[in-house]
């Protein structure tokens, strides 16, 4: 039999010792590229995730403790479960100590990265690029049209894509043309996936008749006269227009269309309702928010987390000290309170016994009295 062979049934007998949860745990390390499983020289290749399952098993079939020292950092709390119960059905003390000693550390650590984000976030929105409108819409290209793109008039489009060619390098400019054509490609398609989105939820038009024909004759003549971008008056007031006769939607501008036969001019957009500036700055700042949220709970995909996560520089000092201090003195207050309670107990027994001893005398007393020759003769 040849010695690999051998190896391999070996390999196989430990892994069957080894509880299914602690495996698992080999193959998770094994995809962490921070972990250094075994000292290599600078020419060596990296080794191949088998080999380092083996290494972690190797360890931890020599000491668990000895794994946990060494892995523990880079485990989750499912992880310290796994090892919490095994500690526990092995009856090891010291393991079960440094599992809640781990579990400590990991809420810790998920506090500080929470901490440490929102004070990145903050620096960066202060700094302005990062979440300035034109890099968001590139990070979330498909979110940025459907909440924001598509109520932009064209003179809006235009001052958004300007680009100050005076005080940048034709390579800058010649990037930024790049970047614009790749936007405005993707831009297109979230505006056309947009548009079969609610072209399919669009229940057929019924015909009502009205009365009076007066309001689609002013609509149309207004059609003729301004270009359907948003006007300038549905910008001003939260759901009031100067005019509330022009205040069409774009359905009914389209049906006016078909009965009058009026082309559409080459510079003038269809939206697909009219809203105030008010509804837009609500949708502006609701993209904004969801770029936030994205940020902080690790969604941006080119973004190095590590640079923010492991960077003590974002630590607010000021809060953590008093955070401790807090800490201390609840738990001064809470020795006080025992202290307290104890003594209101050691007070309460004495004076059960004080009573109970009183009563005691008071019954002897009593008990003397009623033997009393002159009681007797009553």
């Amino acid at each position: 039999m040849s010695p690999s062979i051998t190896n391999d049934r070996d390999m196989c007998e430990a892994h069957q010792k080894v509880p299914q949860e602690i495996m698992e745990i080999f193959d998770y390390l094994s995809t962490n590229s921070k972990i250094v499983f075994k000292s290599q020289q600078r020419n060596e290749p990296e080794l191949l995730l088998n080999e380092k399952v083996k290494v972690a098993h190797d360890i931890y079939e020599r000491n668990p403790q000895t794994f946990l020292l060494r892995f523990g950092i880079y485990l989750q709390e499912k992880h310290l479960k796994d090892f919490a119960r095994l500690a526990i059905a092995q009856s090891d003390e010291e393991l079960h100590h440094m599992v809640r000693d781990y579990q400590t550390k990991l809420k810790t650590r998920r506090q500080d990265i929470k901490n440490r984000r929102y004070a990145a976030l903050q620096k960066l929105i202060k700094e302005g690029e990062y979440f300035s409108e034109q890099e968001m819409m590139k990070r979330a290209p498909e979110l940025y049209q459907e909440l924001v793109g598509q109520y932009l008039s064209l003179a809006e489009i235009k001052a958004r894509d300007s680009y100050d060619v005076r005080n940048t390098t034709f390579s800058g400019i010649l990037m930024h043309t790049m970047e614009c054509k790749e936007i405005s490609e993707v831009l297109e398609k979230a505006k056309e996936q947009l548009e079969n989105e609610t072209k399919s939820q669009v229940e057929p038009e019924v015909e009502h008749h009205h009365n009076s024909n007066d309001d689609e004759l002013v609509c149309q003549l207004q059609y003729e006269r301004e270009d359907l971008s948003v006007p300038a008056s549905y910008r001003q007031q939260w759901g009031n227009f100067d005019n509330e006769n022009i205040a069409c939607s774009s359905s009914r501008l389209t049906n006016i269309q078909k009965k009058s036969n009026l082309p559409f001019r080459s510079n003038e957009r269809i939206l697909n309702n009219f809203i105030t500036a008010g509804e837009r700055e609500l949708l502006k700042q609701e993209f904004i928010s969801l770029m936030h949220q994205r940020f902080l709970t690790e969604q941006d995909e080119d973004f190095d987390y590590s640079t923010v996560d492991d960077n003590t520089q974002f630590d607010d000092l000021q809060q953590i000290n008093q955070d401790k201090e807090d800490k201390y003195f609840a738990e001064s207050d809470d020795d006080d309170n025992f202290d307290v309670i104890n003594t209101e107990k050691v007070d309460d027994k004495m004076s059960d016994d004080d009573t109970k001893e009183s009563e005691d005398e008071l019954d002897i007393y009593m008990s003397h009295l009623s033997k009393h020759h002159s009681l007797q003769q009553q």
